[in-house]
């Protein structure tokens, strides 16, 4: 309910988290860089803040990953497995944008990564690993058992 609750709800979150990096941001005296480098931020990635973004991307996959945690028995293996493909997916979404910035604004590289953000940043991963990762990954490493 919660990964449901963040994903119908999301603009609560971003608009806090929004107000929250705008005002650490200025209090620090940064709030000039901070627009410039939103400036160079491609609309077709996002138009909010970058760091509102990858702080609720961040928030969002911890969320995930705790729920895994609690729903995986014996989850250490399994759990290796959940995070790794977190970080193969996120590790992809960062070379389709730098690829698309480097080769001059590639809109379909950033298509791309905006569906696989959407994708991460979303209820079905966690959906599709319970069961993967329940029925065909064995706990076979001491600390599972």
């Amino acid at each position: 309910m919660i990964l449901f609750y963040l994903g119908t709800y999301d603009w609560v979150v971003f608009d806090a988290l929004t107000a929250g990096w705008q005002r650490v941001f200025t209090s620090i005296g940064l709030a000039d860089e901070l627009a410039a480098l939103q400036r160079s931020v491609s609309r077709q990635i996002t138009w909010r803040s970058l760091p509102t973004m990858l702080s609720y991307g961040l928030l969002y996959t911890g969320t995930c990953l705790l729920l895994l945690r609690l729903l995986l028995p014996r989850g250490g293996r399994r759990m290796r497995w959940a995070a790794l493909l977190y970080l193969i997916v996120f590790g992809a979404c960062g070379l389709l944008l730098a690829g698309a910035k480097l080769a001059g604004d590639v809109p379909w590289a950033y298509r791309l990564a905006r569906r696989l953000i959407d994708f991460i940043v979303s209820p079905l991963p966690v959906i599709v690993l319970v069961p993967l990762l329940r029925w065909y990954v064995s706990p076979k490493s001491k600390e599972d058992r």
